[in-house]
């Protein structure tokens, strides 16, 4: 588990040794609220997956998508609620957001803010660090929302592993699964809606490994088969019943005591050797 820079080189090594390896590497997951959705549901959803765990999470919630007719009532909520986040000691209880686990984290974060306004998205809240005694032991920052992202942006393609969300506006159902799908990375997505129909078909359209209907990209999938796409994975999965498979090696027997030579795939034809008997 790590960066899709460094998956690439410790694959280059594995395969000159003909190694096993199974990778789960970087990700962009976006959450797509639609204009049915259930708006408080999609709001507790997303602070949840994008500021919970400070964005140090290879789920976490980096994108929300947002319908046009939903967009502007989501985003004001939204930021109220994200500027009224507590960030602290994550092991007090009432803490909303933790620290960053290191001045590098930290650092990478605030680069982003800076490219976020250099590509002209609205900031809307947060993007510094919290000031006072209390912050001063640990590398807190303020839970940040961006809008107006642009698709194909250097902050909607990005991963940064912080607190940092990016807010991007479309107008339909068809758009909203190819900006999610318009990134090279594909672990998780989630959607937002009424909808059976619309839910079934981004179970199917999303090009990411996990799909959640009506919860945040993050979740107890533990028991379930936990992996991505694109540059995000090589094929293999974590968890769940497909972990043996990679943990396994296959050995096919045949025992045979009948006493006479069975002559595999070739007693099944006539003589003809295409006739199937």
């Amino acid at each position: 588990t790590g960066s899709t820079a460094v998956g690439s080189i410790v694959g280059e090594t594995c395969g000159r040794m003909h190694k096993r390896l199974s990778l789960e590497m970087g990700g962009k997951n976006a959450m797509i609220v639609l204009d049915d959705a259930d708006p408080e549901l999609a709001l507790e959803g997303v602070l949840w997956g994008a500021f919970g765990t400070t964005g140090q999470r290879c789920t976490a919630t980096s994108r929300l998508i947002l319908q046009s007719k939903i967009h502007d009532n989501v985003l004001g909520l939204l930021v109220d609620r994200a500027k009224a986040m507590k960030l602290g000691d994550g092991r007090k209880k009432g803490t909303d957001v933790g620290p960053l686990i290191n001045e590098a984290s930290r650092s990478k974060v605030e680069r982003y803010v800076d490219i976020g306004q250099a590509e002209n998205a609205d900031l809307l809240c947060g993007g510094r660090r919290p000031t006072g005694k209390s912050f001063e032991n640990g590398y807190f920052f303020e839970p940040t929302v961006f809008a107006r992202v642009a698709a194909g942006s250097r902050l909607e393609q990005e991963e940064i592993f912080g607190p940092i969300l990016s807010v991007i506006r479309v107008d339909s159902v068809e758009e909203a699964f190819a900006v999610n799908n318009g990134v090279r990375y594909g672990l998780s997505s989630s959607v937002y809606t009424r909808d059976v129909n619309v839910a079934f078909r981004a179970l199917t359209e999303l090009d990411n490994g996990i799909t959640y209907i009506n919860a945040p990209t993050i979740g107890a999938e533990a028991h379930l088969p936990f992996g991505g796409v694109k540059q995000t994975g090589n094929g293999h999965r974590e968890g769940g019943w497909e972990v043996y498979e990679f943990y396994s090696e296959t050995k096919v027997g045949y025992v045979d005591f009948s006493g006479k030579l069975q002559r595999a795939q070739i007693d099944n034809y006539g003589d003809d050797a295409t006739t199937l008997l």
